[in-house]
């Protein structure tokens, strides 16, 4: 079996001690290892292989310095987004980052809160499923430090969280539909009993009822599970029904509708207009450019990993961060052009 490259062995290289080569890898060198040095240093540790023996790093500190992250489905496209920003934002910190999906299963976040506790991560940025409240309580009840993210749950108390304003998320594009002319816009939605996504909905019908002054409006809760197969009966529905703006209010129901639409040859503003919750790259191959709604995705990893890390470090207090979204206007969400009277024919 190869030897494990020690500190010893890089300070015999460049005969230096291994604390001035602790230091540097370390990043406590500043002051008192020159900028020269601490290069030749790390280029020998590189060299040679060399990684940090964590388990003995940890006994020494108290901490594995890893941190659990639980999220939804690392197949949608915000949370690989926003992992990608937590890691970055953790590699800053010196910290690794363990990733699991739920697939939206209480069970399954249970079981994997356990494993996390297990290999003794010194906190988790979590977005659970519904119907985890007391996995919730029972972290915060023993002080284990944990940000939950892009979910919220009233019934939980004195935790911290970070997330967006969905309801105003979802007002505002109902404010920005009709000052460009829509007059009977419709959301299409998930069926789900998560709390940010019917707050995404209620400030679409809040939105719709006062600004437009829309008595009943229009919202259709699509299964996720059956998504593909009954989207597309939903748009046609919309459409017989004289919808004038279709607001998608995930990225995913968005691509789905944004195919039927493409498939049936529905011309896009002029037939229906379109506003899309969340950016996605995808959305550049479709024929005109897509308004969005973008949340502050790098905000929310940055800060869900500021905020852990305090308490980690026993200098946080318990913090419910709401951030502003921004609707980006294209082409789908143009100013709608009333149609002329027909001219009367009488003599």
């Amino acid at each position: 079996m190869r030897k494990r490259v020690s500190l010893k062995d890089i300070a015999a290289e460049l005969k230096v001690s291994t604390a001035v080569v602790s230091y540097v890898l370390n990043n406590k060198h500043e002051g008192r290892v020159s900028e020269e040095k601490a290069q030749q240093i790390r280029d020998v540790a590189k060299r040679l292989n060399y990684f940090p023996d964590q388990i003995a790093k940890s006994l020494r500190s108290d901490k594995t310095m890893t941190i659990g992250l639980i999220i939804a489905d690392i197949a949608n496209l915000f949370y690989s987004n926003i992992v990608r920003y937590i890691e970055n934002s953790c590699n800053k910190h010196q910290y690794h980052v363990i990733v699991s999906s739920t697939d939206e299963n209480p069970e399954k976040f249970k079981e994997l809160v356990q494993v996390m506790l297990n290999r003794k991560v010194d906190g988790m940025i979590v977005a659970p499923p519904k119907g985890v409240e007391e996995t919730l309580m029972y972290l915060r009840d023993g002080q284990i430090p944990f940000v939950v993210i892009d979910r919220f749950f009233p019934e939980v108390d004195a935790i911290c969280t970070v997330g967006i304003d969905n309801f105003q998320a979802s007002y505002d594009v109902v404010r920005h539909v009709a000052e460009n002319g829509y007059r009977k816009p419709a959301m299409v939605t998930l069926n789900t009993e998560l709390y940010h996504m019917q707050q995404r909905a209620a400030g679409f019908k809040a939105g719709a009822s006062e600004l437009l002054k829309i008595a009943q409006p229009q919202v259709l809760h699509i299964d996720e599970q059956q998504l593909s197969a009954t989207i597309g009966s939903a748009i046609c529905q919309l459409l017989d029904n004289g919808t004038d703006l279709i607001y998608f209010s995930t990225n995913r129901i968005a691509m789905e509708g944004l195919a039927v639409l493409v498939n049936h040859q529905i011309e896009v503003p002029q037939q229906i207009g379109i506003v899309c919750f969340d950016e996605a790259d995808a959305y550049k191959i479709f024929y005109r450019s897509i308004t969005f709604v973008q949340q502050p995705l790098h905000k929310i990893g940055s800060m869900s990993v500021d905020m852990l890390i305090a308490s980690i470090n026993g200098t946080g207090s318990t913090k419910n961060v709401t951030l502003d979204t921004q609707i980006f206007a294209y082409d789908t969400s143009a100013r709608r052009i009333p149609k002329p009277n027909k001219p009367d024919d009488s003599p």
